[in-house]
């Protein structure tokens, strides 16, 4: 019975101890670092998909923008009685305008009027700081009241615009032109968010 007893072998639990830190340590290791891997791709997707929304957005807006006349964001322009001025609720620097602010516009879209005329339809486009996005409206008709047009958003609600500055420049010494600038982010996690900061500057093609 003492000889088959000394042979017998196993881990002390000083072994066992230092052999379970040990593994802790590696599982620690591993899955911070499939954290930091997840959270990365995470980030990656967001920004992806902030890029290419905005992409379409301010693609959208440019492409009807440059075959657009009469930019207004102030008190020069008139769209049926309205100035555009009256829907915005801005601080005007130096021709910049931040906070939310409207910009208005005669597309190369047309109606008709009726007794073979035809109009050149509006569009809006706004940034609105309490949904964080930009917004559009746009006529259907001739005559269309503007305070009756219905705002969309352009951009995904997962896109959140911060801040935005606005310039105008239509005048009759300089090429009518808009200047956008936006800044946000995206990712309702604060460990996945990515920031952005994107302008353009679109500038009319065809004559006023």
């Amino acid at each position: 019975m003492k000889y088959f007893s000394s042979q017998q072998k196993g881990f002390t639990l000083v072994e066992m101890i230092v052999s379970l830190a040990i593994f802790t340590i590696v599982a620690v290791v591993a899955v911070g670092a499939l954290l930091k891997i997840t959270d990365a791709n995470r980030k990656g997707q967001s920004l992806k998909t902030a890029i290419n929304n905005l992409n379409f957005a301010l693609e959208s807006m440019s492409r009807e923008m440059r075959v657009g006349v009469n930019y207004a964001a102030d008190s020069d322009i008139t769209f049926g009685g309205i100035q555009i001025d009256e829907f915005n609720d801005v601080q005007k620097n130096g021709g910049n305008y931040s906070g939310d602010w409207v910009v208005g516009f005669n597309t190369s879209k047309t109606a008709d009027m009726g007794g073979g005329s035809v109009c050149n339809l509006v569009h809006l486009y706004k940034y609105d700081s309490a949904l964080q996005s930009i917004m559009k409206a746009e006529q259907t008709g001739c005559g269309e009241d503007l305070n009756s047009l219905v705002f969309h958003q352009l951009v995904s609600p997962d896109v959140r615009v911060v801040s935005s500055v606005l310039n105008v420049v239509s005048s009759d010494t300089e090429k009518p032109k808009v200047f956008f600038w936006l800044k946000g982010y995206t990712g309702e996690r604060t460990r996945e968010r990515t920031e952005f900061e994107l302008q353009t500057t679109v500038s009319q093609r065809v004559g006023t």
